[in-house]
Formats: structure tokens, C-alpha cells, sequence
């Protein structure tokens, strides 16, 4: 009988590593998480941890950009968009609503937002160009147009080589959003 449980227990064990994605933070993340606290602009939950180590979602991701371009308490002219899925009392609605009229954040072409869904690198690292206003003259087609503009300004590195679909956690954001802070105009 414990030969039986032992063996259960194994492969229980084995089958959750095997589908639950392990990132451990870098000191990099941790580096880049703990400034951007410092500034204000990661806030973390409310046990005081950042949970760098967590996927980040698109709302919070519309947040950060918002704070990193100083409108977080300000308003912001122009037409906004009803994006299908979030709602006027949602606690991102007028973040993500200045991020459209900013030209920073677009959405969907189904007019979606996706507010608690993952993000890409390489939807992050479109939104890190366009906050810099240089997303005008890209060549090339997406989403290396934008890549390649990320590298050449720096806000990703030159030799970046990660996959544009993968899903980005709290600490890449994090790097990623203290290197576009970083960039020279």
C-alpha cells in the first residue's frame, strides 16, 4: 500500500511540474521590480510582495505605461474606444481608456481589450515603443518591426532573441519598463 501511494504521489508530483510554468526571478527582475517601486510605478499586492514571478496581465500592463508617462492622475483628450469587454466600473476602464487616446495601447480588432488576459513580449514591447513615440517609420511587418525599433533604441537588447508569442511575467515586464525609462531620446 505505501509502494501504491508512494507511486501516486510521484506522479502527481511529476505531472504538476510538468504543467505548471516555473520562473524563477532573476536579480535582473529583481533589480528592475524593486526600482520601479521605489518610483511608484509598480505597486505591490498587498502582502508587500511584487510577485515577480506572476504572468502580468494586460490591464496592469496599461497601468504601468500610464504611470511611466506621468498621466496616471491627469486627464487625456481625445476619443476613447468601448472596447467590448470592459466595462465603465472596472478598475483599469479609465487607465486603459487614456492608453487608447495616447496612441500607446490599440486592442483588438474585434474591438476587445482582453483586460485580464497574458501579454506577449511582443505586445509589450510594442506598447514600450509607441509610449516613446517612435513607432513611426517601422520597417518591416509585425511584430519584428517593432522588435527591431525596441532594439535599436534600447529597450530590449540588441541581442534579444526571445520568442515574440511568449507570455511575460511581472519581472520581465518589470526589465522591460525599467530599459525603456532608461532610453536616451
Amino acid at each position: 500500500m505505501r509502494k501504491v501511494l508512494s507511486s501516486v504521489l510521484i506522479l502527481v508530483l511529476v505531472f504538476t511540474l510538468t504543467i505548471t510554468p516555473i520562473h524563477a526571478v532573476t536579480s535582473e527582475e529583481s533589480y528592475a521590480g524593486n526600482q520601479l517601486r521605489i518610483l511608484g510605478i509598480l505597486r505591490g499586492y498587498e502582502d508587500g510582495s511584487l510577485k515577480l514571478d506572476q504572468p502580468i496581465i494586460r490591464s496592469e500592463v496599461a497601468t504601468l505605461t500610464i504611470r511611466i508617462l506621468g498621466y496616471e492622475n491627469k486627464g487625456v483628450e481625445g476619443e476613447g474606444r468601448n472596447f467590448t469587454d470592459v466595462e465603465s466600473g472596472y478598475w483599469a476602464y479609465d487607465i486603459i481608456q487614456k492608453a487608447y487616446k495616447l496612441k500607446v495601447i490599440q486592442g483588438y480588432p474585434d474591438l476587445s481589450f482582453k483586460p485580464l488576459g497574458n501579454i506577449t513580449y511582443a505586445e509589450v514591447v510594442a506598447i514600450m515603443v509607441n509610449a516613446l513615440g517612435r513607432q513611426n517609420d517601422l520597417e518591416g511587418t509585425w511584430p519584428n518591426n517593432y522588435i527591431d525599433r525596441a532594439k535599436s533604441i534600447g529597450v530590449i537588447p540588441a541581442s534579444s532573441n526571445v520568442d515574440p508569442n511568449k507570455v511575460i511575467t511581472r519581472g520581465e515586464m518589470s526589465v522591460i519598463v525599467w530599459d525603456t525609462l532608461l532610453v536616451k531620446e
